[in-house]
């Protein structure tokens, strides 16, 4: 009886190559595709993070007689009612108190410590571990949101103690929530392309709204709704960063 054996075909090259190349073409499809599903995600995250700060602003006001926090500055110094303490080394007031990131007045409304409220001024899409100081700051500012100046409670001819010193109210009244004029066009926090300090200007090519969403960046305006917009349409226009007039 005639007993038939059978050898294992091995792949050609050709084989080889032909599989390879379909791997290629299938990654090079799929790529594009996932790439765009992960900014999606970065930019609902980034949304969700100022929709949880503008909640975090409406409840500070609810037990600070409808005030906001201050905007942050490395210029000005560090307050107790900055919206975020950002300093590393932390601030020092004139007083000798520290103001650390965990003791930012926003950190208990939004109730995080540590790593999760780190995340939560950080957009998942801004590259913030390559930010370098600007020039005239002293550290890198690594955080993605920034609040309008115009909620700076002093005029140019009285500027307050730095560090936390004490302020007199007559001459630095706090700015109420109530007092915004149409409140769902005024901006209250940008995502900013590249922030120095928690302190966003209007001015275009100053502190300019980021890109990192498919061209456009994120605004929580006054009235708490958060959307997406282009520079161009967001950037030096008075209708947007005046919540007073």
């Amino acid at each position: 009886m005639h007993i038939q054996s059978y050898r294992r075909k091995a792949f050609t090259l050709v084989e080889l190559l032909v599989v390879i190349g379909i791997i290629a073409l299938l990654i090079s499809i799929l790529l594009p595709a996932l790439s765009k599903a992960r900014e999606s995600g970065n930019w609902v995250v980034c949304m969700s993070n100022l929709k949880q700060i503008g909640n975090a602003m409406v409840m500070y006001a609810n037990e600070n007689r409808g005030n906001l926090p201050r905007p942050a500055s490395n210029g000005n110094g560090a307050y107790p009612d900055d919206f975020i303490n950002w300093l590393q080394p932390p601030a020092t007031s004139a007083t000798g108190k520290m103001y650390p990131l965990n003791d930012s007045c926003l950190a208990p409304y939004l109730n995080v410590q540590d790593e999760r409220l780190l995340s939560m001024f950080r957009c998942p899409s801004d590259a913030w571990a390559d930010r370098v100081p600007q020039a005239g700051f002293a550290f890198p500012y690594r955080y993605s949101y920034s609040m309008n100046d115009e909620w700076s409670h002093w005029s140019p001819t009285h500027i307050p103690p730095a560090y936390g010193g004490a302020i007199d109210p007559k001459l630095y009244p706090r700015k109420k929530l109530v007092q915004v004029r149409v409140s769902a066009e005024k901006i209250l926090v940008i995502e900013e392309q590249n922030p120095n300090d928690g302190r966003w200007t209007h001015a275009v090519g100053s502190d300019d709204l980021a890109t990192r969403h498919s061209l456009q960046g994120n605004i929580l305006f006054t009235d708490m709704h958060v959307v997406r917009m282009y520079p161009v349409d967001a950037m030096g226009k008075a209708k947007y960063w005046d919540p007073f007039n």
